[in-house]
């Protein structure tokens, strides 16, 4: 009678902003020795992609969240930290046509521990990548036993492996590689505040058994001629100094690598981005001298 009860009042649904108080007492609760998410960041990913924010009620109460937004794969599996990659936690990088969903925050109420409300959470992650037809689920889990036993191996990478073979019982790692996610690397500095997993983190990944072609996704489309749209990234920079012509051309790989990450074909900068080369002229041109060809 009980397990039935269990099932009547336990239910994930989509987040909403009345849940926002809510949510940020959960994360604090979860998380009591590290900085949390505030009301602001939480507005971020319920405003751009709503249908990717979930919680957990039982008997009326918010007792597990999950934060997700969509990114590319290229961006997903490269080295990042937890502030890179969400935007501070606003969830800023969020891009209509990514390929995979990144999970950016997943809590439960230690008080209501027990319930499977992590598995329904994951569940209803896998639930949205299969609807959304995109390759799969990439996040950075902790490694909560790592501090603690660091002196037993000879690095993360170490301990990671360890837990993979059932050498260490690691909560969270466990939970996720029993839920099907493979390790792709260690990340570090993700979360430096992390001090359980000395702000190192497990790069996982799910793949979506849906998708069988790697190449199949969202953001690719075909047209009637058989190729594929492209995409333009125009540049609004604001006129700056520079020193030397190195300089110049530094600014201007730091935009096209930002456009390369949102996979552009074409990066437009303003007409006259140039002029800003004349501040490393040693001597202050007239108007007529600097107008020479």
């Amino acid at each position: 009678m009980a397990d039935q009860t269990k099932k009547r009042t336990l239910f994930v649904r989509q987040a909403q902003f009345a849940d926002i108080d809510a949510i940020v007492a959960l994360l604090k609760k979860a998380y009591p020795t590290m900085e949390t998410m505030v009301p602001e960041n939480l507005r971020g990913p319920l405003s751009r992609f709503p249908q990717g924010q979930f919680v957990a009620l039982y008997d009326g109460a918010i007792v597990g969240v999950c934060l997700t937004f969509l990114v590319s794969e290229d961006i997903a599996l490269k080295p990042h930290s937890w502030s890179e990659i969400t935007g501070n936690g606003f969830a800023s990088r969020h891009d209509p046509d990514g390929d995979v969903l990144y999970g950016m925050e997943v809590a439960v109420d230690p008080d209501a521990r027990g319930l499977k409300i992590g598995q329904r959470l994951y569940d209803a992650r896998k639930k949205l990548v299969r609807e959304l037809k995109i390759k799969g689920i990439v996040f950075a889990g902790r490694m909560p036993g790592y501090a603690r036993r660091r002196r037993r191996f000879s690095s993360p990478e170490a301990y990671l492996e360890a837990a993979g073979n059932r050498q260490v019982r690691d909560s969270v790692l466990g939970f996720q590689l029993r839920n099907g996610f493979k390790p792709v690397r260690i990340l570090k500095n993700y979360l430096p505040m992390d001090k359980e997993s000395m702000g190192f983190a497990a790069l996982m990944e799910w793949r979506n058994p849906d998708i069988a072609n790697t190449e199949q996704t969202k953001g690719v489309h075909s047209t009637r001629s058989g190729g594929r749209p492209v995409r333009v990234a125009t540049v609004q920079m604001k006129m700056r100094a520079v020193t030397s012509f190195d300089g110049f051309l530094s600014n201007v790989a730091y935009f096209a690598e930002v456009a390369s990450d949102y996979h552009a074909d074409f990066v437009v900068f303003p007409e006259l981005f140039t002029l800003q080369l004349l501040s490393a002229e040693p001597k202050k041109l007239t108007p007529q001298e600097a107008s020479k060809p």
